[in-house]
Order: structure tokens, then C-alpha cells, then sequence
């Protein structure tokens, strides 16, 4: 696993406004756990949550309510077969783990962990507007690649609070 994640290519997308440079995903998606794909609002801090290195306890989870805010809508099945499974909705920063085609045509590497906003592609991939939504960001003892409706989402380490 650690020659995997040794290649990955971290690309940062600078944002405008406060609300652009939240990361998450919006209610209503499906994040795979011990107990089964659970809705993210459904899910607790404790909640054990299935990431690419293995089972991680989840520490922190915020909901935000979030107004007048640009999301990326990304299609199902529009990232790969089956992937997402439905229909995706996410902040325009939320990292998204690439390890097709994209990876190495748009981002010179064989993997790369990449605001969701640079796939855009205007069809299956787009910015949409959306006047209120819930946002929900996940975090771990350290960063994550979890599973959510069949895409692989970077989650971020806890941060100590001074």
C-alpha cells in the first residue's frame, strides 16, 4: 500500500471565498462503513469507517449549513463503472482520489488526489449552484482516503484545537 500512496500527486485549487474553500460532501451521501454504506448524516464520532489503509475510528465529524454556495454535481457512474454509485454532491474543494486515465492525462501521475473542481467538465461533471446545503467533513486520527457512494474522498487528520 505505501508505494501506492508514495505516487499520489496532492494538487490544491486556491478558492475566493470561505464557503469554497470548505471541504465535504453533502447530505444524503452514502459513506461505507463496518455496518454498511450509512448516509453521512447518520454517522458519529467512533462511527468505524472503511478507508484504503483499513477500518479507521472516525474523530470528528462537523455539519455546516452552508448559503448561496457552488457544489460539484458529479453524475453517477460519470468516474468509472458504477462510480458513484448515485448521483455525487460535493464541495468544490473536496479532494477526490484519481487513478484512471484523468490521473495521468491531466495530472502527470499515475494517481492524484485532486479538488473535485478541477474534473469538471461542464456535462458530468459540474458546478451547479445551490442556495443552502449541509455540508459534512470527516476526519481521523491521520489523513484518509474513505469510500462515499463508490468514489475514493480525502479526509483530513484531527486538528489540535489551542
Amino acid at each position: 500500500m505505501s508505494g501506492l500512496m508514495t505516487n499520489t500527486t496532492q494538487v490544491q485549487t486556491p478558492a475566493p471565498v470561505e464557503s469554497e474553500t470548505l471541504s465535504g460532501v453533502l447530505a444524503g451521501t452514502h459513506v461505507l462503513t463496518l455496518d454498511g454504506e450509512i448516509p453521512v448524516e447518520f454517522l458519529s464520532e467512533g462511527d468505524r469507517v472503511i478507508t484504503r489503509s483499513g477500518v479507521r475510528v472516525l474523530r470528528r465529524i462537523s455539519a455546516r449549513l452552508v448559503t448561496d454556495v457552488r457544489v460539484v454535481k458529479v453524475r453517477a457512474g460519470s468516474l468509472g463503472h458504477d462510480r458513484p454509485g448515485r448521483d455525487l454532491y460535493m464541495s468544490v474543494a473536496q479532494r477526490v482520489l484519481v487513478r484512471d486515465w484523468r490521473a495521468q492525462a491531466i495530472f502527470h501521475a499515475r494517481q492524484a488526489m485532486v479538488p473535485v473542481e478541477r474534473l469538471t467538465d461542464g456535462q458530468f461533471v459540474r458546478v451547479i449552484h445551490m442556495d443552502e446545503a449541509r455540508l459534512f467533513t470527516l476526519a481521523f486520527d491521520s489523513e484518509e482516503t474513505i469510500y462515499a457512494d463508490g468514489v475514493e474522498l480525502g479526509c483530513d487528520k484531527v486538528s489540535v484545537e489551542a
